[in-house]
């Protein structure tokens, strides 16, 4: 075979530098992320299904980034002219694992981030969207799926060419589908923790933290937004890889940074330090099981007295009025939080 037409790792230059080096970092960035919560939330021992879904999505992740990489030494986010055959067809390749591994990896990562919103919502009002962008989720990753699947005819036809395939102006109806629905799904993932914060009172920092939060959600749902733009490059002839790169590009800042909105939330809320009791039991999120139970009657006051003061205790259960410190918890046990007032008055005899 003529060397020319052998496979060889390309040298990066323009996009597909572009692309190695976002890739590399927020993979970085991302593990970061995934193990600080991975390790705050074990020693609590606060693990939900939001975390479980939020680890499988970051690893399925990373594999997507490892192809990403490797797809650009093989063509993807280079130009025709620097690439022969058995490059070409690689990096088609690895365009259509990209494809299978986020749609594996998005509806997983909106999915946890679902269950995290449900988990601290209060009102239906704020839960039912959230089941509703679930929903969606699974059904476009299932239709996606099955689009990747029936496009051409063998399978390997889709990196190879040699079959039949579905012409690609059909195929970019269910594309621009696809993303249209992303789009809304995104920016309902990112509109409802505001409603939901926006009758709050709580610190400064927590609605820094918050708004930081959001504005992330809002970067993911605008990398998004950009990505349909170069949804058409499906249909190129010419310097397909190269034009792709835009979308693949796109979608790695989108997936990490949904891990990253994702996880921020629960690296703080379980950062934060806890009373603990050796005889107190916690369910899988640090709620103590005493406050689901039901609510205790409030024992009568105690009242001491001295020879100059008198001491009145009074023990408690419920708000306290503090309404700086109710929202700076993982879950509302803070409503039904045991409180002890204590008033001093001096006596005279």
């Amino acid at each position: 075979m003529d060397e020319s037409q052998t496979w060889h790792a390309l040298q990066l230059s323009g996009l597909a530098l572009l692309i190695v080096v976002i890739t590399i970092l927020l993979t970085v960035l991302n593990l970061v992320v995934l193990l600080l919560r991975g390790y705050i939330r074990t020693i609590n021992h606060s693990n939900g299904i939001e975390d479980h879904l939020m680890y499988i999505g970051g690893i399925i992740n990373l594999g997507l980034n490892i192809a990403v990489v490797y797809g650009c030494y093989t063509g993807i986010g280079s130009f025709d002219h620097k690439l022969n055959a058995s490059i070409a067809t690689e990096g088609a390749k690895m365009v259509t694992v990209w494809q299978l591994l986020y749609l594996t990896c998005s509806p997983i990562i909106k999915i946890s981030i679902c269950a995290t919103l449900i988990r601290v919502a209060s009102q239906r009002r704020y839960t039912y969207p959230l089941y509703v962008v679930s929903i969606l989720a699974i059904a476009m990753s299932v239709m996606g799926i099955i689009c990747v699947f029936v496009q051409c005819t063998p399978f390997t036809a889709s990196w190879t060419g040699k079959g039949k395939c579905i012409p690609a102006d059909v195929m970019m109806i269910p594309a621009y589908i696809f993303s249209a629905v992303n789009i809304a799904m995104d920016w309902t993932i990112t509109i409802v923790p505001a409603f939901m914060l926006w009758s709050l009172r709580i610190r400064r920092y927590l609605k820094l933290l918050a708004s930081g939060i959001l504005g992330i959600g809002i970067l993911a749902s605008t990398a998004m937004i950009v990505r349909m733009i170069y949804v058409l490059s499906y249909g190129k002839s010419t310097n397909k890889l190269h034009k792709i790169g835009y979308i693949i590009l796109w979608a790695v800042v989108e997936i990490s940074l949904g891990i990253i909105a994702g996880s921020l939330p629960s690296v703080h809320q379980s950062s934060k330090g806890r009373s603990k009791d050796s005889t107190s039991r916690r369910d899988s999120y640090g709620t103590e099981l005493g406050t689901i139970v039901g609510r205790r009657r409030r024992p009568p006051p105690i009242v001491p007295t001295y020879n100059d003061y008198e001491v009145t205790t009074t023990i408690g259960q419920g708000d306290d009025g503090n309404n700086d410190t109710d929202f700076d918890k993982d879950d509302d046990s803070t409503r039904r939080m045991i409180y002890v007032t204590r008033e001093i008055q001096q006596t005279y005899s």
